[in-house]
């Protein structure tokens, strides 16, 4: 098989997976779908080559599988999470690499899935991996997915402006990977783009 029927292939499945998650949880796609899209973006704005682009766009198109997963009343609670509750939540990673395993997609995409809670300072889920250790991808998606979460309507928060979000992360910028969380800034402010 060469690359080219390859990437159709992965591509196929990855439109097939986003498909289920459209039926089951309409928000959930959304979400998926604007990580997908400003991760070309954002890409093309750090030098990314042509297949960690698609590759990158791929994962951050399903890394929330796993929530597929979780029961949507603990997903969608209003207030608070129990330990109980948030302990479940942060299991959605791993359930996510398990439930693509038989696929035997390329191993960026299953880290992207697995590890894009991982924290540069090492505060993350769910192996506390620190800086370099994260796969670089999921580094990339750790920063878009939290922008994506801060600007987006929640049912245990309102969303808040790009600005106000990106000011959030500076404030929290020890999970973030230094570089990443620059170059999102840098590439919101100078494309004003909308997410």
């Amino acid at each position: 098989m060469n690359s080219n029927s390859y990437k159709s292939d992965v591509e196929k499945l990855s439109d097939f997976i986003s498909g289920i998650i459209e039926g089951r949880d309409p928000d959930l796609y959304g979400h998926h779908q604007r990580i997908g899209k400003i991760a070309m973006l954002f890409a093309q704005h750090i030098g990314c080559s042509a297949e960690d682009s698609e590759l990158l766009a791929i994962g951050a198109r399903i890394h929330d599988i796993g929530k597929l997963s979780i029961n949507e009343h603990i997903l969608n609670k209003p207030t608070q999470l129990t330990a109980t509750e948030f302990s479940l939540i942060r299991q959605h990673t791993e359930i996510g690499e398990r439930l693509l395993a038989p696929l035997k997609l390329d191993v960026r995409i299953a880290e992207i899935v697995r590890f894009h809670h991982e924290n540069y300072d090492g505060s993350g889920y769910p192996q506390g991996l620190a800086g370099e250790e994260i796969p670089f991808l999921s580094r990339v998606v750790r920063v878009l997915d939290s922008l994506d979460a801060l600007t987006s309507n929640r049912p245990y928060h309102p969303r808040v402006s790009c600005d106000e979000a990106l000011c959030v992360m500076q404030r929290d910028s020890h999970v973030y990977d230094p570089f990443l969380l620059e170059s999102c800034c840098e590439m919101m402010n100078k494309h004003l783009i909308e997410v």
